[in-house]
């Protein structure tokens, strides 16, 4: 009895040693910390472009120029589109000269004229140039009549724009337009000056063509006869690319700033 007691407390001991191998086997905590999976950081949203402010004015028409040649009093016939065009004449004599413009809807006259004493100084590469810019209603086919003397070559494209706002300094000789440029809507002095002339106008031209009127005045100088200098203030309604018409036959300088 005694034996069995022995047997039976020795195989009770094996089987607690065991279980508790067992236990320290399947009990033990991996210490290895999980993986964490590290959070991909959000892209940062696209950035928005700022919305830009609309261009107040297209882009210019692609046309290309045209060009005509002739000595002394001519007429030709073309085709023109309506808007603005920009009416470029170069001769060999300062002497004046006229080109008139007619469609079924429009009339155009454009004078070119220099006053003796700026002839020389007017003078490049022996040739004597000027410019207008004018507006046709619709696409017509244009009578252009030239009143000249001398050799003479008109050029009808589109006028020169330039990335430029206020203010603005522009200074020439004779009948000259200028580039078109940014006015925001507001109100602007133009200082004017002319000298070595007999008489000046001044036109201000928005991108479509129209002149800025006042009272039926085209603005800021509609006409002076003689030497000028003063400063005109103009209200600009609408915010555009606008040009300037200076019709003279001497020296000028226009200035525009805010008022």
């Amino acid at each position: 009895m005694r034996k069995d007691f022995i047997l039976s407390a020795a195989l009770l001991v094996i089987l607690v040693a065991a279980a508790v191998i067992s236990a320290g086997c399947t009990g033990t905590t991996d210490t290895t910390a999980p993986a964490t999976a590290t959070p991909t950081p959000e892209a940062p949203p696209a950035e928005t472009a700022t919305e830009a402010t609309p261009a107040p004015t297209t882009a210019a028409p692609e046309a290309p120029a045209t060009t005509f040649d002739g000595t002394g009093t001519g007429n030709f016939t073309v085709s023109l589109a309506g808007g603005v065009h920009l009416l470029t004449v170069t001769q060999d004599s300062p002497a004046k000269t006229t080109v008139s413009i007619s469609t079924e809807k429009d009339y155009v006259n454009a004078e070119g004229t220099l006053n003796e004493a700026v002839t020389d100084e007017a003078m490049k590469d022996g040739k004597y140039t000027w410019s207008y810019a004018f507006m046709l209603e619709e696409d017509a086919e244009a009578t252009v009549q030239v009143e000249a003397t001398g050799n003479w070559t008109l050029y009808f494209s589109f006028p020169q724009q330039i990335n430029g706002i206020v203010p603005q300094n522009f200074k020439g000789i004779g009948t000259t337009a200028t580039p078109f440029f940014q006015i925001n809507e507001g109100t602007y002095d133009f200082s004017i000056q002319a000298s070595n002339n007999d008489m000046v106008e001044v036109h201000l031209m928005d991108f479509s063509g129209n002149d800025v009127e006042k009272k039926d005045r085209q603005m800021p100088l509609s006409f002076h006869e003689g030497t000028y200098d003063d400063v005109v203030t103009v209200a600009v309604n609408e915010s555009n690319n606008y040009l300037l018409n200076v019709v003279c036959d001497g020296d000028w300088t226009v200035s525009v700033a805010e008022a």
